[in-house]
């Protein structure tokens, strides 16, 4: 009997089911890029040069600015430093051609006469000037001028001057090192870089004495002026904001430092505190229930410590509530913590959404503006980290040094700036660091004020063998500043002429002999 066999035809997988893989999605469809200089407004998304997802705008500008060699860091003072004089300039010639009274016209008059018959080199003219200055002082106007034509000459003539050291201990084997003479401006590109560097130096020497270091960031509302005021009021809420934390932040340094907006035309002065707290930050694990909700422990101390800075700057948070304050606030200081934050919470324009911070919707233009005006009033901006970058923790202080290089091109926020800042003190330690010297005056007597400068031999015996002009002065590829050789050797007096030069004759007048340096280096 013969059985008939049917074929069923069947269609095997891609790939073999044994292997545990699944099957082959079918491949897109290729996108066609545009072309170059073609219009992307079609929706198509942009080409990327950026393959590996390495390169971003902030790591870019950050490898560009370490990129800078000491001769691009030079172009960049010179740049800033003839801004700054033209600034300068023009608010000398703006009180120079003030309207004034004939008093103020017969002085600037008997000036002028002066200044002529003092001959024609500029240094034995002015001292002899400011002889005459001692029983002739100005007023008016006429001190403004005079004032901001000293600053002016000051500016000019920075670094004109070098003195000169040579390496007694090893002799022609060592260059001789230039150290400037500068003008110690707040303002000057050139001493400002090196008052920042002495004094970045001596907070990383202060780092192996934190435990827990922070950088704190306490702001204020911009002001559409600026005066001295602002600063000694700022310095004040600084140092009462630190003793009510003074249980948990030790010591440390703090700084003032103050922003020019150019499009409102107006003024922000804000501190960085480099403390060192007694215990560490709270992980981001950690939580607490904070106004009946629970919320991140560092988002609490965070919020704590905004409402102690906000409550020295408003009225009604404080031991002295407003008469028309609410109970809560009137109960005590924890109360009011939490009507604060319950307030805060109820005046927020963002939210947390899709991964970032998003305008809430739905709301209405008068609460918009509502909300607004409530966190301009009761709130202050501020930022708390761990500091993991000692370095880039003492540049963040340290800024306000180099700061107002901003506006240096501009006369109106100059003048404003040198008014206000006259005589101010910017920067502070405190606790534990209280009595650190943070001098940042820089005296071209010491060499320590300088850098490090070594020798040949490694001794750094250098001993001062006169006053240099500038152009007998050359910078190697480190930013290093050196004696010419030829001058150094044919010229061991100096090339710039001056009554006293104190050089090797001050050892023998002490008693002390040739061979033993003049001043060390460390």
């Amino acid at each position: 009997m013969a059985i008939a066999l049917k074929m069923q035809e069947r269609h095997s997988p891609s790939r073999p089911t044994r292997l545990g893989t699944r099957r082959r999605r079918a491949a897109k469809p290729r996108v066609e890029l545009p072309e170059a200089g073609a219009s992307r407004l079609s929706g198509a998304k942009a080409p990327s040069l950026d393959t590996e997802k390495d390169l971003q705008a902030t790591s870019v500008r950050d490898w560009a600015f370490d990129q800078r060699t000491a001769a691009d860091e030079r172009l960049e003072q010179l740049a800033l430093q003839k801004q700054l004089l033209g600034s300068v300039h023009a608010v000398w010639q703006k009180w120079r051609n003030a309207p004034a009274d004939d008093a103020e016209a017969v002085w600037w008059a008997s000036y002028e006469l002066e200044l002529a018959e003092r001959g024609e080199d500029p240094k034995v003219r002015w001292r002899q000037v400011e002889k005459w200055l001692k029983t002739n002082k100005p007023k008016g106007v006429n001190a403004k001028a005079l004032a901001w034509e000293k600053r002016w000459m000051r500016l000019r003539n920075c670094q004109s001057e070098w003195i000169g050291y040579r390496a007694a201990c090893c002799g022609d084997r060592s260059k001789s090192v230039a150290v400037p003479i500068g003008c110690n401006d707040r303002l000057c590109p050139f001493c400002g870089q090196h008052r920042a560097q002495k004094a970045r130096v001596a907070i990383k020497s202060m780092f192996d004495r934190l435990t827990h270091p922070v950088l704190l960031t306490l702001t204020c509302p911009n002001k559409g002026g600026i005066k001295k005021h602002d600063f000694t009021l700022f310095r004040q809420r600084v140092r009462q904001f630190i003793a009510q934390h003074k249980a948990w932040l030790l010591g440390g340094v703090y700084s003032l430092e103050t922003t020019y907006n150019r499009t409102e035309k107006t003024w922000h002065i804000h501190c960085h505190i480099l403390g060192d707290m007694s215990a560490a930050l709270p992980s981001k694990q950690e939580k607490t229930i904070l106004a009946g909700v629970r919320v991140f422990a560092f988002t609490a101390l965070k919020l704590k410590l905004e409402f102690d800075w906000a409550r020295l700057w408003v009225k009604g948070w404080g031991k002295m509530p407003a008469k028309n304050a609410s109970h809560m606030r009137k109960a005590g200081s924890v109360y009011a913590f939490e009507q604060w934050v319950m307030e805060g919470r109820e005046s927020q324009l963002k939210e947390w959404s899709a991964g970032s911070m998003r305008p809430i919707p739905g709301l209405s233009p008068s609460e918009i503006k509502h909300r607004s005006e409530w966190n301009r009033a009761n709130r202050r901006v501020i930022d708390l980290r761990p500091v993991t970058d000692r370095a880039g923790a003492a540049a963040e202080v340290l800024k306000y040094i180099t700061k107002s290089a901003d506006f240096s091109d501009l006369p109106e926020a100059v003048e404003a700036f040198c008014d206000a800042v006259k005589g101010a003190r910017l920067i502070q330690t405190f606790g534990s660091w209280y009595g650190a010297n943070f001098d940042t005056n820089f005296d071209p007597e010491h060499m320590d004020d300088w850098g490090e400068m070594k020798c040949a031999c490694g001794l750094n015996c250098w001993e001062r063998v006169g006053v240099f002009h500038r152009k007998d002065v050359f910078f190697d590829r480190d930013g290093k500043s050196y004696i010419l050789p030829d001058v150094a050797a044919n010229s061991m007096g100096g090339t710039v002429p001056r009554p006293r030069i104190r050089a090797l004759g001050a050892q023998k007048e002490h008693g002390e002999t040739p061979c033993q340096p003049l001043m060390r280096t460390r």
